[in-house]
């Protein structure tokens, strides 16, 4: 399992999230998006399964 904090503006960060999910990446985790401070930014953490190939 790989911890992933994903950071950037709203759209992106989902249009990612959604990306690597297409990508066959199997998420175990997905938090809400937070707001960092002073900042449009958002950030938002999510738990990778790692195939053991």
């Amino acid at each position: 399992m790989v911890k992933v904090r994903i950071e950037g503006l709203p759209d992106e960060v989902e249009k990612f999230s959604e990306q690597l999910k297409k990508d066959g990446y199997h998420f175990l985790m997905e938090s809400d998006d937070y707001p960092n401070r002073n900042s449009e930014y958002v950030r938002r953490y999510v738990e990778i399964k790692v195939d053991d190939e």
